[in-house]
């Protein structure tokens, strides 16, 4: 199991394949590259010194896994068959929640599991006088959770938005396997962290957390900017739909694609990472991953909006508030929600964009248009200094 560093940032030090130091105070643990992720990029700030430590959760294989561990993956399972019914239940009541598979990817959350308690094995070995662990998504919640029992360590774990149904195969046994895994990481740890109230929610009622623990910390993390042009003098008939972010399934791309090419409406498009072939067929403009001038640069001569919209499919989509949504604030841009969200009900209440339902966006093209395009951009800005007091619980 390879264990390296995630990335280039100042204070943080970096370990080859097998060369942990031994004297690392703060570790963080990351399982996919962080060179986009501005929320770990903040938890790495605000510590003098820690280490970046990446633990790739595909990474490895599960052969020749200690019994110790096998029995401990056994014993979860046996705790997840228990905590099945009475988690539908909870489920379904509060958020409506059901479940079409029984066991279905049951055994990708199993191997999982026994990786995270591999790797977390072969780094006890390495490190020594770590004081703090924070650990990011349920892999490395896993990881953690061995290593500051064995080190006597305290644990920091992100859960970012929900880790047991995000938008994968959740079958109901697979969803209590890591609603149970999740619920021994939540255990140990001193402070639990995720993105929004809502989720804060949904996580204090389910593992009952003691208020106090768990801690919003909001994807805010994009300096505010404003265009030199004031909305007020932008043409009614210029107007682009914007999406920055990763070209991933469940982000609605392919129905914004035949939307916009029917209404012939420009996307421009900033992909962190690789570029979608929809939105190559699609001929949208795209830009480079370092956007951030290139956006501001459009929204002086656009109106402009933030596709923030996503298939319902899973909690963590539904509940969600995306860094799309906090980059459009800070620029004074509305954004354009999925209906049923819980981004959609925030938008409407605050006025910070409109709602898509899946067959509207012409009446969305021709809100950009109309004279309410400039009210949604000052309540966008009105909103993000409110954020920056505190004011509003999001």
């Amino acid at each position: 199991m390879a264990v390296a560093a995630a990335a280039r940032a100042p204070g943080v030090h970096h370990s080859g394949e097998d060369s942990v130091c031994a004297t690392d105070e703060v570790v963080i643990l990351v399982s996919e590259d962080v060179t986009h992720d501005r929320r770990v990029l903040a938890c790495i700030a605000a510590y003098s010194a820690a280490r970046l430590i990446l633990v790739p959760a595909d990474a490895g294989a599960t052969r020749c896994a200690r019994w110790r561990i096998v029995l401990q993956a056994a014993l979860l399972m046996l705790d997840s068959i228990a905590c099945a019914l009475p988690l539908r239940s909870f489920l379904r009541r509060k958020w409506g929640v059901r479940f079409s598979h029984r066991a279905a990817a049951l055994p990708v959350s199993w191997r999982s599991f026994v990786r995270a308690q591999r790797v977390a094995e072969r780094l006890c070995a390495t490190l020594r006088s770590v004081r703090t662990i924070h650990a990011h998504d349920l892999f490395c919640g896993i990881v953690g959770a061995r290593l500051a029992a064995s080190l006597g360590a305290e644990l920091v774990y992100d859960a970012h938005e929900v880790e047991f149904h995000r938008n994968r195969t959740n079958s109901l046994l697979r969803t209590s396997f890591d609603v149970v895994a999740e619920r021994r990481v939540v255990a140990l740890a001193r402070e639990v962290r995720v993105v929004n109230a809502p989720i804060a929610s949904l996580y204090e009622s389910l593992y009952r957390i003691p208020p106090g623990r768990v801690r919003v910390v909001l994807n805010d993390h994009f300096p505010e900017c404003r265009s030199a042009t004031a909305v007020e003098e932008l043409a009614a008939d210029r107007i682009a739909i914007v999406y920055v972010g990763a070209g991933t399934r469940g982000r609605q791309l392919d129905r914004l694609a035949q939307e916009a090419a029917r209404l012939r409406v420009p996307v421009h498009a900033f992909f962190l990472g690789e570029v979608p072939e929809i939105a190559i067929l699609s001929h949208w403009e795209i830009g480079a991953p370092e956007y951030q001038q290139d956006l501001l640069a459009l929204t002086s001569r656009y109106r402009c909006a933030m596709w923030c919209c996503v298939d319902d499919v899973c909690l963590s989509y539904r509940l969600a508030l995306p860094n799309k949504f906090f980059q459009a604030l800070a620029i004074g841009i509305p954004v354009i929600a999925a209906d049923g969200t819980y981004l959609a009900e925030l938008v409407r209440e605050q006025q910070l964009g409109l709602v898509f339902d899946g067959d509207n966006l012409e009446q969305i093209v021709a809100d950009l248009r109309g004279p309410s395009f400039i009210d949604l951009a000052r309540h966008a800005c009105s909103f993000r200094q409110a954020l920056s007091t505190g004011t509003p619980r999001i």
